[in-house]
């Protein structure tokens, strides 16, 4: 197990060529390869013709114990690439299984490995509040993944890293000075 470095899936559709926000972050993290490995999870599996191997993902998942999932908040959830990635890689048998094994055993390989959730929004921050407009926080929104964590036994990072306001005049130096966080709270999970 790769216990000195973090896989960090980033799920934005159009990392390359249309994200400014979830770019700044990946390419800040790429700066420490002997910390962080970034993986770009839509290039990956476009790809792979639009196919999400299970079992290669399994391998790669079983090789860190702290895995950050980044991705920009699509409708109050992750965009589909995402959801679509959970529904083909935590399957029964490897990331949960009928009963309760411990953690290594079958069925359970998520279990006790560290997960968190970089999330950045183009709304402003005052939005994700119980009291804003929408009438949830972030960790309301973030609610579904805590759960699945739950589920999958493994350890729940309570405060996600978080950039509002991406579409409201975020100036470059702002930016980088959250990617700079970013990239530190990475390095400290």
């Amino acid at each position: 197990m790769n216990k000195t470095k973090t896989l960090v899936l980033v799920a934005h559709p159009h990392l390359a060529d249309g994200s400014r926000v979830n770019a700044r972050w990946a390419r800040e993290l790429q700066k420490h390869p002997e910390s962080i490995e970034v993986r770009d999870l839509a290039a990956e599996i476009a790809a792979n013709d639009g196919i999400i191997d299970a079992d290669a993902w399994h391998a790669v998942l079983d090789s860190y114990d702290t895995i950050v999932f980044q991705f920009p908040v699509y409708w109050y959830s992750c965009p589909p690439v995402l959801r679509a990635w959970e529904d083909e890689v935590y399957t029964f048998g490897w990331s949960h299984g009928g009963e309760r094994v411990l953690p290594g055993e079958p069925g359970r390989k998520m279990a006790g490995k560290k997960i968190a959730y970089a999330v950045s929004a183009g709304d402003a921050e005052e939005h994700y509040d119980e009291a804003g407009p929408v009438g949830f926080g972030v960790a309301q929104v973030l609610a579904p993944f805590h759960a699945t964590a739950n589920y999958l036994d493994a350890t729940y990072v309570e405060k996600p890293w978080t950039l509002f306001g991406a579409e409201a005049g975020l100036s470059d130096e702002e930016l980088d000075r959250n990617a700079e966080g970013y990239a530190e709270w990475v390095l400290s999970l």
